[in-house]
């Protein structure tokens, strides 16, 4: 192969690699910890707790709470998933974020990024998806295209969340059902919440 093929080669490499780890192939290292204390400030960081709310409506400001001593105030660059977290309140929940630069010395801080649902007190893992309604069926659908048919008692209020994003937590179940939509799972809805409002229209 020509010499200068094969220098053009490896400089295309080079930046493709570059472009990568720009854009988060190889981005921040998540390290999962139990406390804020001791971890610096711009560390990206994985941590665990109960999710509540501090301050008097309309003003709240969404908090982690690791346990009875310590509590870690959420941020976030996304207005959205701001609201989410506002809205998760009681939740147990595992947030992904960036440390901020402590208040006063004592008042942790997490610039969100993500967070990840863990297992209700019975155990069951909850699911988060978009409400829709098709052919008179209650379909919740998640961001990775998993598409569950709602049965069970509260069938009515969710298909009232149409357009919303909810989470739930139910026991899936087989049917032959000539009803059942195509390729959905059916899923006794045992506990739900509503995650993010629909859109206006």
């Amino acid at each position: 192969m020509d010499p200068r093929r094969i220098g053009s080669v490896v400089t295309t490499v080079a930046a493709l690699l570059a472009f990568a780890a720009a854009s988060g192939c190889g981005g921040k290292r998540v390290r999962s910890v139990q406390s804020l204390d001791s971890v610096k400030t711009g560390e990206r960081v994985r941590i665990e707790g109960t999710l509540s709310l501090r301050g008097s409506t309309p003003i709240t400001t969404p908090v982690l709470e690791i346990d009875s001593t310590e509590a870690i105030t959420l941020d976030a660059k996304s207005a959205a998933l701001l609201m989410q977290l506002k809205n998760l309140a009681g939740m147990r929940c595992a947030v992904e974020g960036d440390v901020l630069p402590f208040v006063d010395h004592n008042l942790a801080r997490l610039s969100a990024t993500r967070y990840e649902l863990l297992p209700l007190p019975d155990g069951k893992v909850p699911i988060i998806g978009v409400v829709t309604v098709e052919d008179g069926q209650c379909i919740v659908t998640t961001e990775k295209g998993s598409r569950y048919w709602i049965q069970g008692d509260h069938v009515g209020v969710l298909s009232d969340y149409a357009g919303a994003r909810v989470w739930f937590a139910g026991d899936t179940f087989d049917t032959d059902s000539m009803m059942r939509p195509k390729k959905s799972t059916p899923l006794t809805v045992t506990a739900y919440g509503v995650v993010e409002e629909a859109p206006a229209r």
